[in-house]
């Protein structure tokens, strides 16, 4: 009896352990696939057979086999990317696998990486923002007006985040309280300055809110066969895009009800070309603090995003947007998988700020708005074309990965 006791504890620690990384890569945002990768590589170090399926809410995995195979079940809430402890995760399990610690201790590691204060400092969110819009307003072809304002609204937008990041309902009505106040600001600022893009100031001020890589992961998850959470994940950030567009809209009409209609500028003002090189650097700054990725590597991650801007926007540019996105994130996806084998580290840590980049989001909320303003024909294009680029980009995640796999799944 001792001995048998003995055995299923230790089984039930294996599992427990496999959970544990399974829930906290959950919790960061992971991909379906790269979860039960990463779930599956555990799994069998441990010695365990095991079969796992996730949903972006919900975690299930059968281990054993035989009649002693148990189900286990977790219900899972999301915590936000941060590629800081997607990285401390990894260490643990090589940590694993060269024998260096228990399942005992993995998992007491696993929880203190998940119980501790975010990677990312959230006193310096709304700089992050502030860069973030600065850079995306720069590579749109925004004037020294427009950008001026897109800063404003990208720093806004940051301590907005921090005054709703309280609660539990509130956090969810953040992208529309940020569209309209973004949408408020910029229409009645208009009217005091020569006529500017507000399409452009507002897309660049809230680029931080469009759920551009939810997209580019949803496709990604759906290309792999994961039908469920790349549903799932797609919903959701449809869903996002139409509170950051309900907010827009109304924040659009509370400005012209103040100052009469608005005059909008097209937004294409030629900057220096130094400026685009200034903005992808920002860009990068930006998205490292935000997704708390470990400033020692900002120099892959800097490669990562000059890759996805001059690569996926010169092709898009000379073809069109899809072509752009698939080259871009094949060379990003590479440069990932490299460093993944040379560094032995996460690829996410330079997939994630490069992919941000070419995400679709901007075009999805140009669809949307195109829709608010009674032309269906130009919003369906517009749709069209964010599924393409969206496709595109999981396309050449894949093929990169193809090309060059990465050693860890991570």
């Amino acid at each position: 009896m001792n001995e048998t006791a003995t055995a299923n504890s230790r089984e039930g620690g294996r599992a427990e352990l496999v959970m544990e990384v399974g829930r906290s890569l959950l919790s960061l945002g992971a991909p379906a696939h790269r979860l039960e990768d990463a779930m599956q590589l555990v799994a069998r170090r441990l010695g365990l057979e095991g079969q796992f399926y996730c949903t972006p809410t919900a975690l299930i995995a059968t281990l054993g086999r035989g009649k002693d195979r148990r189900t286990h079940m977790s219900r899972v809430e999301d915590t936000g990317m941060d590629l800081g402890k997607l990285a401390a995760i990894h260490e643990v399990m090589e940590s694993l696998s060269r024998d260096e610690s228990g399942p005992v201790a993995a998992i007491r590691k696993v929880r203190e990486i998940m119980d501790g204060p975010p990677t990312h400092r959230p006193v310096l969110m709304p700089l992050a923002s502030l860069l973030v819009a600065s850079a995306v307003g720069i590579i749109l072809g925004a004037g020294p007006v427009e950008l001026a304002l897109a800063a404003l609204l990208g720093l806004q937008t940051g301590l907005l985040g921090k005054l709703f990041g309280s609660g539990r309902a509130v956090p969810r009505l953040f992208p529309a309280a940020a569209g309209l106040l973004a949408a408020l600001v910029a229409g009645l600022a208009a009217a005091f300055t020569e006529p500017i893009s507000l399409f452009l100031v507002i897309v660049a001020g809230l680029i931080v809110l469009m759920p551009g890589l939810a997209i580019a992961l949803a496709a990604r998850e759906l290309g792999t066969g994961h039908l469920v959470s790349g549903s799932a994940h797609m919903a959701g950030a449809i869903f996002t895009l139409l509170l950051v567009g309900f907010g827009v809209a109304l924040g659009t009409e509370l400005a012209q009800m103040a100052t009469g209609p608005l005059v909008p500028g097209d937004g294409t003002a030629d900057m220096p070309i130094w400026t685009r090189w200034v903005a992808v650097l920002a860009a990068a700054v930006g998205f490292t603090m935000l997704f708390g990725a470990p400033t020692s590597q900002l120099g892959w991650i800097f490669l990562g995003s000059i890759l996805a801007a001059e690569v996926g926007g010169r092709a898009a540019d000379a073809f069109n947007p899809a072509l752009g996105a698939l080259l871009g994130a094949l060379c990003v996806g590479v440069l990932g998988n490299l460093y993944a084998r040379l560094r032995n580290r996460p690829a996410s840590l330079v997939h994630m700020p490069g992919i941000m980049l070419l995400v679709p989001g901007s075009l999805g909320f140009g669809g949307l708005t195109s829709l608010l303003a009674d032309d269906p024909v130009g919003g369906v294009q517009i749709g069209f074309t964010v599924a393409l680029v969206a496709t595109g980009l999981a396309t050449g995640l894949l093929l990169a990965s193809a090309l060059v796999p990465p050693r860890r799944v991570l």
